[in-house]
């Protein structure tokens, strides 16, 4: 018994031991680049709707740079914004 008592014992150290190092190694890298990433992350997000966008207003005949083209993009931000706001607001109920 005195065995399995000191074989116990090691193994919960040894636990303890990954856990400690583990919270270090997450305060001291990960925690730190939540704000960069989210922040990337957001930036990506803007240039694939952008690109979205001037495609579907291309693929309707309205070439970039053109005031229809301005029209059809701001109608289109309108339209995604009322959609999100719904999905938030259905997951809200």
């Amino acid at each position: 018994m005195p065995i399995v008592r000191r074989i116990y014992y090691h193994v919960a150290i040894a636990l303890w031991a990954t856990l400690v190092g583990y919270v270090i190694f997450f305060l001291a890298f990960v925690i730190p680049n939540v704000a960069k990433t989210a922040s990337r992350a957001e930036s990506l997000r803007a240039q694939e709707i952008a690109a979205e966008q001037k495609s579907y207003c291309e693929k309707w005949g309205m070439m970039e740079e053109t005031h229809e083209h301005t029209l059809c993009t701001l109608d289109l931000q309108e339209f995604r914004s009322k959609i999100e706001r719904r999905l938030i607001d259905e997951t809200d109920m």
